[in-house]
């Protein structure tokens, strides 16, 4: 992970941003005035939420979305079109020119003490967070627990691979949720959520645990139009990335394909595009998700 400010203001495509919310206790006026910068509709999204910690990380998220867009297309931050497919998965309906990046799409998740952001200019991304229980309002579970309530949720191989991950609660705890983040990757990517059968998807860890990159069998079958990369961010939060080609979008109204240039990559732009790096996950600060002429109001207000 590599951390700093202002990583936003060079043209990019395949973007990995990530901001730790868990310090940052934001007075009203800087509230108020990050309020100012999402649309009404998101504002009551935002605010619906009980607990502070879930309205911060709603409100991140969606600065998240409008500046990522803003820097991969040039669209100006407060003219970003955010819909959503049938099955939730969010994309950018701006009609605009995209050289270089002609299915550019992203995805955002959250949990714990991050919000995350992914983004692809070629295939189609699903990212997902995943954080310890700690971090998580609730109790906390034992393995044994945990095994009873997704046991089939997992495939035999998965539990073997997550219960050999090392001797205690905690180790074996951990190389579950990598798994589970890897499973919400997938179908978020897909953009079909909790409409597929997560017992069906069976990962497989490249190299040994705790691994970099991992493959998918679905039903069985290895699927050699997916890659997945694992990053690790502080606090044992495990964040996975895949990416597929634009075949395997689930869009039952035809909305977010139809922003496609590319909706049929050739057999060897697949593989170029697979075989691409993910770069590491940058790790922002508030102000990066503001465009730079609102940086010095954001400064005026305690930001």
């Amino acid at each position: 992970m590599t951390e700093g400010s202002g990583t936003t203001n060079n043209v990019d495509f395949t973007i990995r941003w990530a901001v730790n919310i868990s310090k940052w206790e934001p007075e009203e006026p800087e509230w108020d005035f990050l309020l100012e910068n999402i649309t009404e509709a998101e504002k009551e999204e935002v605010t619906k939420y009980r607990f502070k910690d879930d309205q911060k990380r709603s409100l991140a998220g969606r600065l998240l979305v409008r500046r990522c867009c803003e820097v991969a297309l040039g669209v100006p931050a407060s003219e970003v079109l955010i819909k959503r497919t049938k099955g939730k998965k969010p994309f950018c309906a701006n009609q605009v020119s995209r050289p270089g990046a002609p299915n550019f799409n992203f995805n955002v998740s959250h949990e714990g003490d991050f919000v995350v952001i992914a983004s692809e200019p070629v295939l189609i991304c699903g990212v997902d967070c995943a954080a310890p229980q700690q971090l998580r309002r609730g109790k906390v579970h034992t393995m044994e627990s945990i095994h009873q309530t997704f046991g089939k949720m997992f495939t035999q191989y998965e539990w073997e691979t997550i219960f050999a991950a090392g001797e205690t609660d905690t180790e074996k705890e951990d190389c579950f949720r990598c798994h589970w983040s890897l499973k919400e990757a997938f179908t978020k990517a897909r953009g079909d959520g909790i409409a597929f059968e997560l017992g069906r998807c069976e990962f497989v860890l490249d190299g040994p645990w705790p691994a970099e990159k991992a493959a998918v069998r679905v039903d069985g079958e290895l699927q050699l139009g997916w890659v997945f990369s694992l990053h690790r961010l502080s606090g044992d939060h495990w964040v996975s990335v895949a990416r597929c080609p634009p075949s395997e979008v689930i869009d039952a109204n035809g909305e977010f394909k139809a922003t496609f240039e590319k909706p049929v990559l050739t057999p060897d732009e697949i593989k170029t595009s697979l075989t691409a790096a993910s770069p590491a996950v940058s790790l922002l600060c508030i102000s990066d998700l503001l465009s730079p002429d609102k940086l010095s109001r954001y400064e005026e207000v305690g930001g």
